[in-house]
């Protein structure tokens, strides 16, 4: 008896000391619902989602169209970024330096139109012309230049001394078209003919000793040959005759 109640409890002390089986897997709980419940479904604003696609802070989508100026800025954009990593390295965002380098590229284009405005104003002709119309400069023809500027008898007496006899009948005949244009006989202009200045002067004799005159100076201004004293003399003959005939000035 006392045998058989110790293989019992044994037994039992074995049984209770045998471990459990590790690959055993809990199985979650399984939630059911109530298939009878009525489920709403979610209504969205349309309203609210056509003013977020009108938003641009919510447009991610990238802009593909392009054109020449698009692909002109591109491509400068990428030549200033790489000067500028060539000669700086990577810079760190919010330096000096970084600062500095964004602004560089508007400084260089201010700089650039700057100088445009100076070139063009500094070559411009037309502020020049328009800087002159108070007091314009005066071109004359060489001719021009001795009637109305010059000492004529001033510059006959200096080609005499210096035995240009030639170039003293030029003056000498430049002179007498200067007492005729004093005179108002006739309106000098370096252009015209001879035979529109014979038009102007109605007075006979005048008229007839200045065509003498005229055809005098042609034949030794424009001959080919040498003027000796003699062949002046002649000429200045017939201008002082010439010019004694011709009326004062009016004052």
């Amino acid at each position: 008896m006392h045998k058989l109640l110790y293989i019992i409890l044994l037994a039992t002390a074995i049984a209770g000391a045998t471990p459990q089986d590790s690959t055993v897997v809990e199985t979650p709980a399984v939630v059911q619902y109530d298939v009878d419940q009525e489920v709403s479904p979610i209504v969205f604003d349309q309203d609210k989602i056509e003013n977020y696609k009108n938003d641009d802070t919510f447009n991610y989508e990238e802009n593909l169209e392009e054109n020449w100026w698009t692909r002109f800025k591109t491509w400068i954009g990428r030549l200033w970024s790489g000067l500028i990593h060539w000669l700086f390295g990577d810079v760190q965002g919010g330096t000096f330096l970084a600062i500095l380098i964004q602004v560089l590229p508007y400084i260089f284009l201010a700089g650039c139109i700057a100088f445009v405005v100076w070139l063009v104003i500094k070559l411009n002709p037309g502020s020049k012309i328009l800087a002159s119309q108070d007091a314009p400069s005066v071109f004359f023809s060489e001719e021009e230049e001795i009637i109305k500027t010059k000492d004529i008898e001033l510059l006959i007496q200096k080609a005499l001394q210096n035995n240009d006899y030639r170039l003293a009948v030029r003056y000498y005949y430049l002179l007498i078209l200067k007492r005729l244009t004093e005179s108002e006989l006739i309106e000098y202009e370096f252009d015209k003919t001879n035979s529109e200045y014979f038009n102007e002067i109605k007075e006979v004799t005048l008229n007839e000793n200045f065509r003498k005159a005229t055809t005098i100076y042609d034949y030794i201004w424009y001959g080919n040959f040498e003027v000796t004293q003699e062949d002046y003399k002649k000429a200045e003959h017939q201008f002082k005759n010439l010019e004694q005939i011709i009326p004062a000035a009016h004052v």
